[in-house]
């Protein structure tokens, strides 16, 4: 497990921007700080999605931003080029893997074939649409069989939160319930804080 991957592991719960513009980034970045997860996964399929990734990488070293979502080989040097410390990717591209691993940047593709992981000495990966992949019966068989722990994803909702992170085999989770629309909307950043603040319970000090 790489350094990246062990500041997830302690983190458990990766908030997901999905909705939230690069003129946000100073809201954003003070909200994450104040409730103390300082970490945050960047929708790449989102509209400016890659400006706000550069926003955090450059004026906020302090906060672990990473690129969500990144669907191509493109997209992925796009997040590298742009500092991003970690890539979720919803597929399995092993010119996408190698790429990140020269890179040295943490990657956490999809697949529910443990044998490609063992293929690309993959000990991490992304579970997303959790339930839509078989939830736990598979979660534990690769992570019996193949020794792999997941990051999971897939409309997560806070009420969900601990039956997945109390699981043997789930290192972690991502989701973007932190994030409420209205709030954002309404540049609420203190209902946002407050929302962070419930999800860094979850962190292991």
């Amino acid at each position: 497990m790489d350094y990246t991957t062990r500041i997830l592991s302690r983190l458990r719960c990766i908030p997901m921007a999905k909705a939230i513009r690069p003129t946000q980034a100073p809201s954003l970045a003070a909200a994450l700080r104040e409730s103390g997860l300082k970490v945050i996964n960047i929708s790449q399929q989102m509209q400016e999605g890659s400006l706000l990734l550069r926003a955090l990488v450059q004026d906020y070293p302090d906060i672990l931003a990473g690129a969500g979502n990144v669907q191509t080989l493109e997209e992925a040097q796009k997040a590298v080029d742009e500092g991003a410390k970690f890539i979720f990717s919803p597929v399995f591209n092993e010119e996408m893997i190698k790429l990140c691993l020269r890179n040295k940047v943490s990657i956490f593709p999809v697949t529910t074939d443990g044998s490609l992981c063992r293929k690309m000495n993959l000990d991490v990966i992304g579970f997303y649409p959790v339930d839509k992949l078989g939830g736990f019966p598979v979660i534990d068989k690769l992570g019996e069989e193949f020794k792999l722990q997941f990051i999971v994803a897939g409309h997560i909702t806070e009420q969900e939160m601990a039956t997945y992170l109390n699981h043997s085999h789930v290192l972690a989770m991502t989701g973007s319930w932190m994030f409420d629309k209205g709030a954002i909307a309404a540049n609420n950043w203190k209902e946002i804080t407050e929302n962070l603040k419930r999800a860094r319970k979850w962190v292991i000090e």
